[in-house]
């Protein structure tokens, strides 16, 4: 009677390491997921920062290139923060974060939604604008031309 108890408890003690580590597994794949993400995307961002198109351009892949970026001097990226990749609806496939732009006056800060495309690579970052702020710099309508495909965010 009493090896029929311990047999039982050791099943039920397998069964919860089991779905532990399943757990633990799946969720680890999903920080993984998201730390890649949020690096690639931060390593884009640096590399526009400091003007190195042909890195900027090899990391975020097609339709951008090189001398897109130069036009939109001297419109700069010169800050980002809070790179945040997300899990959503089964897969790390978008993020936010915060960039600060300069043109001609004071830098203004915005923020941003990204897409993630293979590699967990950017493949469209927008600026979230409002009327005011496309005002007071409309150069984020060409950043949203050119990094999202249109300039309605």
């Amino acid at each position: 009677m009493k090896m029929v108890g311990r047999l039982g408890g050791f099943i039920v003690l397998f069964i919860l390491l089991a779905w532990m580590v399943l757990l633990l597994g799946y969720y680890g794949k999903v920080e993984l997921q998201k730390w890649k993400a949020e690096r690639n995307t931060a390593r884009f961002f640096k590399a526009v920062q400091y003007q190195r198109y042909d890195e900027a351009v090899r990391l975020f892949g097609e339709p951008l290139d090189q001398e897109s970026l130069r036009k939109l001097q001297p419109f700069r990226l010169v800050k980002y923060t809070r790179v945040k990749a997300e899990y959503d609806d089964g897969c790390v496939c978008k993020g936010h974060a915060q960039l600060t732009f300069q043109s001609d006056g004071p830098p203004i800060t915005v923020p941003a939604a990204f897409v993630l495309r293979e590699g967990y690579k950017p493949g469209q970052v927008c600026a979230l604008t409002s009327r005011e702020t496309q005002t007071v710099m409309p150069q984020l309508g060409k950043w949203n031309i050119t990094f999202c495909g249109s300039d309605s965010f």
